[in-house]
C-alpha cells in the first residue's frame, strides 16, 4: 500500500545481509533495497569512514542510496550485526533523522509495551543495561 513505507539496508560491508532478508521474510515484510556497495564483506570497510551506524557520516551513503531510490527508512548494521542503525526521511523538509541507540531501544519498548505489555495478563518486564538510556524504566512505572 502506498503508505507502508520503503526500506533501504546496509550491511556496512559486514554480514548482516542475509539475516535481514530472513527477517524481513519471517515476518511478511516486503523486501527492502540492500546497497549494492556495501551489501558484501569488505574488511577494508571502503566506503564508509568508521562502521559503526551510530558514527556522524557512516550513513551517508545509504542514505544517499535511499532517496535516490525513493526509500523512506534506512537501516544498517554494523560489520558483525550486532548494532542497529535507522534513519528516517522527512518527505516534507527533505531531511533525514539519524536515530541513537536510546532512540530505537525507547521506540521499540514503548511499542512492545502498548502492543503486547498494555494487554498482558501476566506480568510484563522491561530490562536495560547500565549504558542505556532511562526511558524504558519510566515506561515502565506508568
Amino acid at each position: 500500500d502506498s503508505q507502508s513505507p520503503s526500506f533501504a539496508y546496509t550491511a556496512m560491508h559486514g554480514v548482516g545481509l542475509p539475516y535481514a532478508k530472513r527477517s524481513f521474510s519471517t515476518f511478511g515484510l516486503p523486501p527492502f533495497l540492500p546497497v549494492p556497495s556495501q551489501q558484501h564483506p569488505d574488511a577494508n570497510f571502503t566506503t564508509v569512514p568508521f562502521p559503526n551506524p551510530e558514527e556522524k557520516g557512516a550513513l551517508d551513503e545509504a542514505m544517499a542510496f535511499a532517496k535516490e531510490h525513493g526509500c523512506d527508512i534506512v537501516l544498517a548494521n554494523d560489520p558483525d550485526a550486532d548494532r542497529l542503525g535507522v534513519a528516517e526521511f522527512n518527505k516534507v523538509d527533505g531531511k533525514w533523522t539519524v536515530f541513537t541507540g536510546d532512540q530505537i531501544g525507547s521506540l521499540l519498548g514503548h511499542w512492545l509495551w502498548e502492543t503486547i505489555g498494555k494487554n498482558s495478563e501476566q506480568p510484563v518486564a522491561m530490562c536495560a543495561s547500565t549504558v542505556s538510556s532511562k526511558i524504558l524504566s519510566a515506561m515502565g512505572q506508568t
